[in-house]
């Protein structure tokens, strides 16, 4: 019986917990202000939730794959000057020229992981705290400390601000970045090299599959979506800063275990990360619609992540 109940436990929790916590915020921020409805609001609340969303999907990989990322607020950062710079002077071709800056500084944390022997999350934890500071020297060294303006041109106003067919540009990218990582983790052999090494590195090793590759290839994935997701956010707010990425380490690795994704490895979604980030990006919004400081804001978001991480213990019962 008691087995049963619990069953029933981590039922509910993974089918129903995260969908039923959106509805029921969205509807009381409705009910307590019905300005979150209006249409600027709406579109600024996908529009804040994109680049954000970019940074979650590939993240979702590395923790699926048995480690952890805290550079990405660095590399952030560093990506949103160099974009600035890149689009100032190359124009459309910094949108390819900064996704290839992006995979490769994955790579390199990648690299590095594995030159140290990092073989889990508690190894890559430390590792990539350091490339942070790493980053964020680097985004301070870039233009000596100052912000960027972009000199803004109609490519990057369809992309920041542009419709398509009535739908922002920015959600149309990410639409596709998803189908594309969640057939890739689902449908393809490298997908479920993934899982297993995240799961089960052992196991992974005598199939045949070297866990190095994986951590290249979910480090690398990562390091395009951030420079993706600080690229769209430059064409949107028009102005680089060094320090634009603070706390996207944390929001991310919030979105991700919000969304059920496993932080001991081998389980997750990237669709089910899609509604964390939707869980934390309308939390964020309606509690700055309500006016609620800042500082109990970040108090949420600690509880929050304190009830993803204990409902995670609870699907290992």
């Amino acid at each position: 019986m008691k087995q049963e109940k619990k069953q029933i436990l981590g039922n509910f929790i993974n089918d129903y917990l995260l969908l039923t916590a959106i509805i029921i915020l969205t509807l009381y921020t409705i009910i307590a202000e019905p300005a979150f409805l209006n249409t600027g609001n709406l579109l600024n609340l996908i529009r804040t939730f994109v680049p954000l969303a970019f940074v979650s999907i590939g993240m979702t990989l590395i923790i699926i794959g048995g480690y952890i990322d805290l550079s990405v607020a660095g590399l952030f950062s560093m990506m949103s000057i160099l974009a600035s710079m890149l689009s100032n002077r190359f124009g459309p071709v910094s949108l390819l020229l900064i996704l290839l800056a992006g995979l490769i500084c994955g790579a390199v944390s990648a690299l590095i992981l594995i030159i140290c022997g990092a073989r889990n999350s508690s190894d890559a934890l430390f590792i990539t705290f350091g490339m942070q500071t790493v980053f964020n020297a680097l985004a301070l060294l870039l233009n000596g400390g100052l912000a960027v303006t972009l000199e803004q041109t109609p490519f990057t106003r369809f992309l920041g601000a542009g419709n398509f067919l009535g739908i922002p540009m920015v959600l149309i990218l990410f639409i596709i970045a998803v189908v594309v990582l969640q057939f890739l983790m689902k449908k393809m052999p490298v997908g479920r090299a993934v899982h297993l090494v995240g799961g089960n590195p052992t196991a992974a090793e005598l199939c045949g599959i070297k866990p190095s590759k994986v951590i290249l290839l979910s480090f690398s994935v990562t390091g395009a979506m951030t420079a993706l997701g600080a690229y769209l956010l430059l064409c949107r707010v028009g102005t680089a800063i060094p320090t634009v990425g603070k706390n996207y380490e944390t929001n991310a690795i919030l979105a991700v275990c919000i969304g059920g994704t496993s932080l001991s490895g081998g389980k997750g979604s990237v669709l089910n990360t899609v509604l964390g980030v939707m869980l934390v990006t309308i939390m964020s919004n309606a509690l700055n619609i309500l006016g609620i400081d800042a500082n109990m804001q970040s108090v949420w978001k600690g509880v929050i992540l304190i009830l993803a991480i204990w409902i995670d213990s609870r699907r290992k019962v």
